[in-house]
């Protein structure tokens, strides 16, 4: 690797870090707010997520006597899982910052190995809600990850290409021609998933705190402090870096394919923005639906792999 491409690699890594960290609370805001508004509420303010990060911070973790040391560690591995995701995923630029570390397998895998750390992490807190809400993330998760895998695939054959650098190109190159049924059919695959993987309706009420409905939060109820504030950070993330992974493989426009000052800027700011529509999204989602029982979720979540699969077929058989 030559100079220019380490002092590039450098600065990608340091610019898309600090954005993607300092813009995930703020994502996680917008959405409250825009939900209350449509709610006819005024919601809270949008330094609420960063006030209470910053509280919850500050204060040391309680923990069970039931739990050990998998409940303490496993916030911090579950973080350190998300930003190395978000690390592999392009951005502001065509090119991940860690272009040539892993590809969209490595992500989907790293998706995995967060879940999987917070799910020991409830069950280790020797709590029945925390059992409860684990078994049923991972219930919800492994239904959606097909659909995640299948959406994914198809963008990687268009491309030829499992990295999501070359794949964020190709889209870049072929401007609008990329929207042909394929792509939209796993498009739209991938926002169901985003739906599930996040924990908003129909799948889960980000919100609640009834023992019968809770999924995610379930699985935060013997968390504090600084736990807990690592746990609702990490969650906040993972929603950037899913929009970031939705704009890089189905909707690249506006990534700045050369590094120069001025290209990188627009895209970062374009990126930024298709992130604010991902999440207003979600918001008016949360907003006119309901959430559904759990015994539908199959039928939910397996109508993404019903459709990742049926543009797949499209792409290979009609491409």
């Amino acid at each position: 690797m030559s100079g220019s491409d380490v002092a590039t690699t450098v600065f990608l890594t340091q610019l898309q870090l600090v954005t993607f960290l300092v813009f995930a609370p703020f994502l996680a805001a917008t959405i409250r707010i825009t939900k209350a508004r449509l709610q006819s509420r005024r919601g809270p303010g949008v330094l609420q997520p960063y006030r209470d990060l910053a509280k919850w911070w500050g204060k040391l973790p309680v923990e069970s006597n039931a739990s050990g040391p998998v409940a303490r560690y496993a916030p911090a591995f579950m973080l350190g899982a998300i930003v190395t995701a978000a690390l592999l995923v392009p951005g502001a630029a065509a090119r991940a910052p860690l272009a040539g570390w892993g590809d969209l397998l490595v992500v989907v895998g790293l998706f995995a190995t967060a879940r999987f750390a917070i799910a020991l992490a409830a069950l280790d807190s020797g709590s029945a809600f925390g059992g409860m809400g684990s078994s049923r993330d991972v219930a919800i998760s492994a239904l959606a990850e097909p659909g995640l895998v299948l959406a994914l695939a198809g963008v990687a054959v268009a491309a030829g290409s499992t990295d999501l650098g070359t794949i964020s190109a190709f889209g870049i190159i072929h401007g609008v021609g990329l929207l042909g049924p394929a792509h939209l059919l796993a498009a739209a695959a991938f926002g169901i998933v985003i739906i599930a993987e996040t924990g908003h309706y129909p799948v889960d009420n980000p919100e609640t705190h009834l023992e019968l409905t809770m999924v995610h939060e379930g699985m935060l109820l013997e968390a504090s402090g600084r736990s807990l504030a690592t746990l609702v950070f990490a969650s906040e993330l993972k929603l950037v870096v899913l929009a970031a992974l939705f704009s890089a493989a189905f909707f690249p426009f506006g990534a700045a394919t050369e590094m120069a000052p001025g290209p990188i800027a627009l895209g970062l700011v374009v990126g930024l923005g298709k992130m604010l529509v991902i999440g207003q999204g979600l918001a008016l989602i949360d907003a006119t639906i309901a959430k559904a029982r759990i015994m539908a979720m199959p039928d939910f979540l397996g109508l993404a792999s019903l459709l990742a699969l049926t543009g797949l077929g499209i792409r290979v058989l009609m491409p």
